[in-house]
């Protein structure tokens, strides 16, 4: 079974090496990257990002792909995708807030600054999932953007896979454990080589959302038998031509992202 991840940078090498364990034998991962490279920090970057993880999608469902996944906890262009496509779509935002959901009461613990919460907050309220969710805990603090680069910098700290990060990581946890959640939900696919090691330390599961999308992916798939067609894409060659407008321009480095690079 071929299983694309929509948006995956395949700069991170090997794709998603630690989902494996969960999938069915014989399944296959394949990066298909955003060619946008704006990174989504406002609702208006946001919508252009879709635009990119749309595009990515499109030409993966051309490639005869059996389900897509979306590598972001924001789903970016979710909708779009699953109005065209007849093969499984799943947003690991919404997968992973459901399997939270699920477990009662949970919390978002996520390496992204508060400034950033526009994109969770949005989709607890569109998956009604606002009530279950006691809180978000940042990891990432604005002053933390502001001092990106240099090896004293966040991205340094974050490519080295610094003790100080993980601990900060593992203190909002506890946090949000004392504050009573009973799951504790990561809010970045970023965050997904570490997801292990930080359900180790925790008290109560830990969610992993593009684990629980990629599950959830290839079992609509599995299930889906036959194969359905999937109908020539009549829009593709517009988007493509709209993703062509900005795929040269400069990429804007996830402040947070290359977390997966330290592990």
């Amino acid at each position: 079974m071929r299983l694309a991840l929509v948006g995956t940078p395949r700069s991170l090498g090997p794709v998603r090496p630690e989902l494996m364990a969960d999938l069915p034998e014989g399944t296959r991962l394949e990066a298909w990257p955003s060619r946008v490279g704006v990174f989504p920090s406002g609702p208006l970057e946001r919508d252009m990002q879709a635009l990119g993880h749309l595009e990515a999608g499109l030409c993966a469902l051309e490639a005869d792909v059996d389900a897509l996944v979306l590598d972001t906890l924001g789903d970016y262009g979710l909708a779009a995708l699953r109005a065209v496509s007849a093969r499984p779509v799943v947003g690991a935002g919404e997968a992973g807030m459901g399997a939270a959901a699920e477990r009662g009461r949970f919390a978002i613990v996520t390496v992204w600054p508060a400034s950033m919460n526009f994109v969770p907050e949005g989709l607890l309220r569109a998956y009604g999932h606002e009530a279950s969710c006691l809180a978000i805990h940042n990891v990432g603090l604005e002053e933390d953007l502001a001092n990106l680069s240099g090896p004293e910098g966040y991205l340094g700290q974050v490519g080295s896979g610094a003790q100080t990060l993980l601990a900060r990581i593992d203190a909002a946890i506890a946090r949000a454990c004392a504050q009573g959640a009973e799951a504790i939900l990561l809010g970045c696919t970023c965050m997904s080589p570490i997801a292990a090691r930080l359900a180790q330390a925790s008290r109560v599961p830990v969610i992993n959302p593009l684990r629980e999308a990629a599950r959830l992916a290839v079992q609509r798939a599995a299930s889906a038998a036959p194969k359905p067609a999937q109908p020539p894409v009549a829009r593709l060659a517009a988007v493509r031509a709209m993703v062509d407008a900005v795929a040269d321009l400069p990429e804007e480095a996830c402040p947070v992202c290359v977390v997966a690079q330290a592990f």
